[in-house]
């Protein structure tokens, strides 16, 4: 965490299960300490996601909103999957511009 903004990032190659989602879940808890937080989720090169890991991923509402930060196809259609989270997602090939939209400013600049 930094600057009450949470970063999340996923080993490139990893097929997420849902004992990785739990995990990551417990540590967002830990770190947002009742507060709920934006998150900055790093997918560049995440190989997959179980389906169980996929449907707390799409049942939870832990964050305020979730922006997916991705290089390339693979990864837009992996954050195409988890888009109907219940927390407000999207998806961006920038760091700074995910991390400007998740903390609610444009990615532009303007509020």
């Amino acid at each position: 965490m930094r600057d009450r903004l949470l970063v999340l990032w996923w080993a490139p190659g990893s097929r997420l299960t849902l004992a990785d989602v739990l995990a990551a879940y417990e540590g967002i808890r830990s770190l947002s300490d009742g507060y709920v937080l934006p998150l900055v989720v790093h997918l560049q090169g995440l190989g997959g996601i179980a389906p169980a890991a996929r449907m707390v991923i799409l049942e939870g509402a832990l964050t305020s909103r979730i922006a997916f930060v991705g290089t390339g196809p693979v990864d837009q259609v992996i954050a195409a999957f988890l888009a109907h989270a219940r927390s407000e997602t999207h998806y961006f090939e920038s760091v700074s511009d995910a991390e400007a939209w998740a903390r609610g400013v444009s990615p532009s600049g303007s509020a």
